[in-house]
């Protein structure tokens, strides 16, 4: 999941919202500060990410850190994997935390949910 994760921190960082979309399954459903959401087609979830491009950029978004946390197969295609988050905006950190269910489809991990929330990126709680 290392590797998976390094692609997506890399897309963040580029703030490229179909780099991101592309590593998203569909269905797919998100929670985090924009509320609840799904996603059932691949232009209305770049959408969603174009807008959190534009707020990172707007808000100094210089990169992303992950650490993960914990690992929990779901059987021999599906993971929970909960990350730790550090986005650094030049003047400050962002620290949080999300819970990732990922499927592997057609021989690459995809995520099917995530779940953000409060937590640090140095602890383990």
């Amino acid at each position: 999941m290392e590797e998976f994760f390094n692609k997506y921190t890399k897309a963040f960082d580029a703030l490229n919202p179909e780099t991101i979309a592309s590593l998203y399954r569909l269905p797919s459903a998100i929670s985090d500060g924009d509320g609840t959401q799904i996603f059932t087609d691949r232009p209305a979830l770049v959408k969603k990410f174009a807008s959190n491009c534009e707020s990172m950029r707007n808000f100094g978004y210089q990169f992303a850190q992950f650490k993960i946390q914990q690992q929990h197969p779901l059987g021999q295609d599906k993971i929970a994997v909960t990350i730790a988050w550090r986005v650094n905006t030049g003047n400050s950190n962002i620290d949080f935390r999300t819970l990732y269910i990922c499927h592997f489809i057609d021989s690459e991990w995809l995520v099917f949910n995530a779940n953000v929330y409060q937590g640090s990126f140095s602890s383990a709680t």
